[in-house]
């Protein structure tokens, strides 16, 4: 024999070649047409396609296209692996009759052993016990028959049957009819043949199998015996060798019967006997007449090459003599080996394999561990057509036990990017003890469903490229798509630190009453730090990230312990952490928490709504400020938009339950020392205050949410709270006009305990007014603020640099602007509506705008502006702008106009009542025919049940979601689905430094990424390919020193463009849409009959919803969009007769 050709394919293929290539014979490799990348076909020597036009695994099933090849290269020999035709009759016969050897037993053994029936007969020649069976194959009666004398359970087997397939367990009558035409129709579409027959079924056994070499020279030896019952659906998982529990006397006893049946039929080559073993007998199953998968481990154990022994077998050469094995007593039993197989099935989808590009293949090694490798490697494309086998892994070491543990860290180290693999399922089998206590039978795997519980694969490096990729491509949302800046690292501040007592050692210590006195009893002012939440909400656009945030904690925690708070959450940071930042603000509190042990955070809180935009009901309130107060809130500023008492009650006292501090609100507008506008003046101020000290808040707040308290007003509003009431008063404000520093100043003079300020880099403007500014403008007085202001400074070199970061933010405000004592818009309202205007095309005329809002808020009768109230009149200023639109048009044409959802939503009641009530005629005429709400919304709702919306969230995102994340689907549930979409797709962005987060990556350059303490991803891209014509772009990554590539769509580059048709301007038979956004629901279809009123379409635009009603009773002809399209203004919607 010189030359030998391979009839498989993959890992078996090539671990024939390597035998041969050892016994210097040459070799040849066959493949179809769909394999011509499997490694087996380069590991030859020789490589010929074979099966041209047929299906890929038929081309391998090719008998005479496979020999033809055989003996056009000059092969002498053939070797058929596993499965395929390796224990095929016709194959084997051909290969002799054409001359060639076939490296496998006689035909008659093929024969014999190839009939389930035959091998009984073998078996029951040689005295081997069996299963009791039926002799022969069987009709139903037959087989009912059996079952009549030996007894359920039965199984029915295919004659010809293997690989678990035409098997059925039946348990009774039903269950054998059912099973029984099951088998028989999988046998004929498996096999070809639909002979049938029935043996007892034996529960719950032990697979044993012996491995047996057998020469032409009438040796026959074992090489000791393998466990494989660790099985799913009959299929092998996991082999173990020698067995784990069997007793020196039954371990002999189950080899010399194997040796028994193959020297009673003159075996030769390569075989294995199977067994079920049941309460220490065994009960013979099959031979399998060729080389095993699992031939590995026995290898290991003995140290014996079966391969390379079925090829010199083949040759004619003795066991002993030639091929140097040792006598049946001195053959080697060493140590314990595992194999798993590792394959692209997908544990969590029924074992349905995967198929794609692996982009990632790094193998495990070190001592003890052997691997058998087939088409596993970095860019080989995984097909559907052939077996799903990747790797074979074994390990090899003196104890089981060793070899478990050896195993467990193997099955880790694997690092498999781009398929699905059942690496998961196997880590969770080995780590059973039904495994590793070795007692694991038939049924383990399938009476044991804990091992399908798999942890969440983070895949951290393969998520972070993939967002690396969308925005180096299409760029961040919102901003445009430039070249990304090189910055300096921000500074660090060099602090003198000094140990101080803090407000938040006295709240832990002694609790909430404690703190109120510790206010009281302070002479200087009391800052709280608004940095981490407001400062950034109205100057960034509420962008400011977590992993900036991190860089500065604990030096602000440790250099500024006088502070009375820093407020850190609340407001919009919750909705734009989950919808723009990608980022978990409960993740966000917790690490923060972690970082600044000794400042108490503060959080604003909408009495009614938490941080969400509508009314829930109580048991979501109360259960929310649970679960923060438990995550790290301290204090708790509730505010109602329309400074509405019954809205912030149950708040209150929902924090005074758990251990917090209340801060009671009362919103600011107007000015009470202009007695033009009456409605808002000090006596109202001062009755509001009473009525909050009554509900049992801690401290009074005063929101100037708009910076409209100016110097001398604050100096009496302050005064006279002082006097009406016995709380610490803590004042808010922001610089929107220039005068907030004067503000603070007047505002100490008369007795304010606390005040809200932010880092100068962070201040100013529609800010808070600066830190340090106020230091110095009340140093040397009476009431200084005593923070170390030098700290102070130090901390501020590192917010100037990262302010840098978040340019494309900027609201572009750069200086004092008075005007917001004509307008009132609230700081963050301010930069959100010029966002908004400019994202419906209104930025040209936003000084129209800005007129528009106080024009709008005196019809709505002067209300209290703030989040979600002031949203309301900046959505209706929008509309009214968009639409041209006078106060005198409303009145006019409103019954036929389709308000923003947000203005019907405030004037139905749904945020409560405002001062003085609403404008009855108004009213009327933006709510139609709609239910008013007169008392307070929550009454309205229904609890909330918890444990219902839990389970439904958990079958929404795959796992058992917590408190908190509960509470975040109720308020946000579909910006918190999106986040987790986001989370599953691109993974902990929030580890990326700023600008690639907001900008990707340039060229060549280089990042590093610490996902973990110790743990950092270094990242380069490479290249970015050209756009092929879907517009896809590859990018090519290098990730901890390997070559990656990613696939992204290049969302810039246009193949087609279809412009929208119009609605006709003055048609009463089309409606267009009002603002460009897009269709969030659409409500009816064409043919559908409506009513005048009816909602028919609901659009957005920037978070602003329309609802489109139908403007008469008539019948839609057409609709021209779909959910979820984007549209344009006019774009015709609706046709409506």
């Amino acid at each position: 024999m010189k030359k030998l050709l391979v009839a498989n394919r993959g890992e078996i293929a090539v671990r024939v070649f390597r035998a041969c290539n050892e016994l210097g014979l040459s070799t040849v490799a066959v493949y179809a047409r769909e394999d011509e990348y499997s490694v087996h076909r380069f590991k030859a020597d020789e490589s010929y396609l074979i099966g041209q036009g047929k299906k890929p695994i038929d081309a391998y099933l090719d008998i005479d296209d496979i020999i033809r090849v055989a003996l056009e290269s000059g092969a002498d020999a053939i070797h058929p692996g596993y499965g395929l035709l390796s224990e095929n009759l016709e194959f084997a016969t051909k290969v002799r009759a054409a001359g060639l050897v076939f490296v496998g037993p006689e035909l008659h053994h093929l024969d014999i052993f190839g009939d389930k029936i035959k091998a009984k007969a073998a078996a029951d020649e040689a005295k081997v016990p069996g299963i009791p069976g039926t002799n022969g194959a069987v009709d139903i009666d037959g087989a009912l028959e059996f079952a009549k004398t030996y007894g359920y359970p039965v199984m029915i087997k295919a004659a010809l049957g293997g690989g678990g397939r035409g098997m059925r367990v039946a348990r009774n009558d039903a269950e054998m009819h059912d099973g029984y035409a099951r088998a028989k129709s999988e046998a004929i579409g498996a096999f070809g043949s639909g002979e049938i027959y029935v043996e007892k079924y034996i529960e719950n056994p032990k697979h044993i199998e012996v491995q047996i070499l057998g020469d032409s020279h009438g040796n026959i030896i074992h090489l000791h015996e393998r466990d494989c019952s660790v099985q799913r659906r009959n299929q092998k998982v996991i082999e173990i060798a020698p067995a784990v529990g069997l007793s020196l006397d039954f371990r002999n006893e189950i080899c010399e019967a194997a040796v028994k049946l193959c020297k009673n039929v003159g075996y030769v080559n390569a075989g294995t006997v199977e067994f079920l073993v049941k309460d220490d007998k065994f009960y013979f199953i099959e031979v399998n007449p060729r080389v095993q998968v699992e031939h590995t481990i026995t290898e290991l154990i003995t140290g014996v090459d079966i391969v390379q022994a079925q090829i010199l077998i083949a040759q004619g050469k003795d066991l002993h003599r030639e091929i140097g094995l040792p006598a049946q007593s001195e053959i080697p039993l060493l140590g314990s080996a595992i194999q798993c197989r590792i394959t692209t099935e997908d544990p969590q989808n029924g074992f349905l394999p995967d198929t794609g590009k692996i982009d990632t293949y790094r193998s495990p090694g070190g001592f003890g561990v052997r691997l058998d490798v087939g088409n596993a490697y970095a860019g080989y494309e995984v097909t559907p057509y052939f077996d799903s086998l990747l790797v074979k892994v074994c390990t090899f070491a003196n104890e089981f036990s060793d070899s478990v543990r050896k195993m467990d860290r193997v099955l880790h180290e694997f690092r498999i990017r781009g398929v699905k693999t059942n690496i998961p399922f196997l880590i969770n089998v080995i780590a059973n003890e039904n495994f590793t206590s070795g007692q694991a039978t038939t049924t383990f795997i399938d009476n044991t469903p804990s091992l399908f519980n798999f942890p969440h694969l983070r895949d951290r490096g393969t998520k972070t490229l993939h967002y690396l990729s969308m925005i180096t491509v299409n760029g961040f949302p919102g901003i445009e798509n430039t070249e990304k800046r090189h910055f300096e690292e921000p500074r660090q501040p060099l602090l003198n630190l000094e140990k101080k007592k803090t407000a938040k050692n006295i709240l832990d210590e002694q609790g909430a009453d404690a703190v109120v006195d510790y206010v009281k009893n302070t002479k200087e002012v009391l800052l709280t730090d608004t940095t981490l939440r407001d400062a950034h909400q109205s100057l960034l656009a509420t962008r400011l990230r977590l992993q900036d945030m991190k860089g500065i904690a604990q030096a602000i925690d440790q250099g500024l312990p006088e502070l009375f708070s820093a407020e850190m959450w609340g407001g919009a940071t919750f909705d734009v952490a989950y919808r723009f930042l990608n980022e978990s603000p409960w993740y966000r509190l917790r690490k923060l928490r972690k970082l600044m042990p000794n400042t108490m955070f503060q959080m604003l809180f909408r009495g009614s709504n938490a941080v969400g935009y509508q009314n829930y009901p109580d048991n979501v309130i109360e259960e929310f400020i649970r679960v923060a107060a438990h995550e790290g809130i301290d204090v708790f500023r509730i505010f109602d938009s329309l400074n509405w008492l019954p809205q912030m009650e149950k708040s209150i006292q929902a924090v005074r339950d758990n251990g917090k501090i209340a801060e009671a609100t009362i919103c600011y507008t107007g000015d009470i020392l202009d007695p033009s506008r009456p409605k808002y003046n000090i006596q109202y101020y001062k009755d509001l205050a009473k009525e909050l000290e009554a509900t049992g808040a801690h401290i009074l707040a005063v929101k100037d949410m708009a910076g409209l308290l100016k110097p001398q007003a604050a100096y009496r509003l302050i005064s006279e709270l002082k006097d009406t009431v016995d709380l610490p008063i803590h004042l808010h404000t922001h610089d929107t006009s220039g005068n907030g520093i004067i503000t603070y100043s007047g505002a100490t003079q008369a007795g304010v305990d606390i005040i809200d300020v932010a880092t100068a880099s962070l201040a100013g403007g529609t800010s808070q007014p600066s830190m340090q500014s106020i230091y110095y403008a009340l140093e040397h007085g009476p009431r200084h603020a005593s923070i170390n202001v030098k700290n102070a400074e130090q901390i501020d070199h590192y917010w100037e640099d990262v302010r840098k970061y978040y340019a494309p933010f900027e609201a572009g405000i750069t200086s004092p602007q008075t005007e917001v004592y004509m307008h009132e818009m609230p700081g963050g309202q301010y930069t959100n509506l010029k966002s908004q205007a400019a994202a419906v095309g209104l930025g040209h005329r936003f000084d129209e705008i800005k007129q528009m809002y106080r024009k709008v808020n005196m019809m709505f009768g002067d209300i209290i502006k703030v989040t979600p109230s002031s949203k309301v009149v900046g959505d209706m200023a929008l509309f009214m702008i968009q639409n041209d639109l006078t106060e005198e048009d409303v009145y006019a044409r409103g019954n036929e106009l389709n308000f923003p959802e947000s203005v019907v939503s405030f004037f139905r009641g749904d945020l409560g009542q405002p001062v003085g009530g609403f404008p009855e005629e108004l009213q009327k005429i933006i709510v139609k025919d709609k239910a008013v709400i007169t008392d307070r919304p929550g009454l309205h709702a229904e609890k909330v049940d918890f444990e219902t919306v839990k389970a439904d969230l958990e079958q929404k995102i795959g796992y058992e979601p917590g408190d908190h994340e509960v509470i975040s689907y109720i308020m946000y549930p579909q910006v918190f689905l999106d986040y987790q979409k986001m989370q599953r797709e691109f993974g902990a962005v929030t580890l990326l430094d700023t600008p690639t987060f907001l900008h990707g990556m340039r060229l060549n350059e280089k990042i590093e990424v610490q996902i973990e303490k110790g743990k950092t991803l270094s990242i380069r891209l490479d290249e970015i390919g050209e756009p092929d014509l879907a517009g896809n772009r590859v990018l090519f990554f290098n990730l901890n020193g390997q070559r990656r590539e990613v696939v992204i769509n290049d969302q810039s580059v246009q193949t087609q463009v279809v412009a929208k048709r119009k609605a006709e301007t003055g048609n009463p038979n089309q409606i267009g849409a009002t603002m460009p956004g897009s269709v969030l629901e659409i409500l009816v279809k064409a043919g559908d009959k409506v009513q005048k009123g009816q909602a028919l379409m609901v659009t957005e635009a920037m978070k602003m919803e329309t609802t489109i009603e139908a403007p008469f009773d008539g019948e839609i002809v057409d609709l021209h969009v779909v959910k979820g399209e984007a549209i344009q203004t006019q774009d015709l919607l609706i046709e409506i007769n």
